[in-house]
């Protein structure tokens, strides 16, 4: 049966129906009609639920695997960024030494004779600055 059937069976039915209440005393017609009231609030409510529980479909189907991928991603980038950030003021503070034994001097002569430490100097004052 399609939808079209289906409406036009459910329409015959509530025809029939009425028909018939037409020999009904007043009062049982008034509580039957007060009890289709009721059925058909209570189909409104049923729909909105079935209309929520798509979207919760939605979300746990669509929007949370996708929620996960985020989450994994800005895990990974934070762990990447920390560590990127962890070497530089590793390097710093390796630097900071350096240049507070050289500010004190309190270096070794060898070391202002070694050519490496030469080249570094002069390597590192020619880097920009970050």
């Amino acid at each position: 049966m399609n939808n079209h059937d289906e409406i036009q069976v459910a329409y015959k039915i509530g025809q029939a129906l009425d028909r018939g209440s037409d020999n009904i005393e007043r009062r049982i017609r008034d509580r039957l009609r007060a009890s289709r009231q009721l059925a058909l609030e209570h189909q409104k409510t049923a729909v909105v639920g079935l209309s929520l529980a798509g979207i919760g479909h939605f979300t746990m189907e669509v929007l949370l695997p996708q929620a996960r991928m985020l989450a994994i991603l800005a895990t990974l980038s934070l762990g990447v960024v920390g560590a990127y950030y962890w070497h530089k003021f590793q390097q710093a503070a390796e630097n900071e030494v350096i240049d507070s034994a050289l500010l004190a001097d309190d270096l070794p002569i060898n070391a202002y004779l070694d050519r490496g430490f030469t080249t570094w100097l002069e390597h590192s004052s020619q880097a920009p600055q970050q």
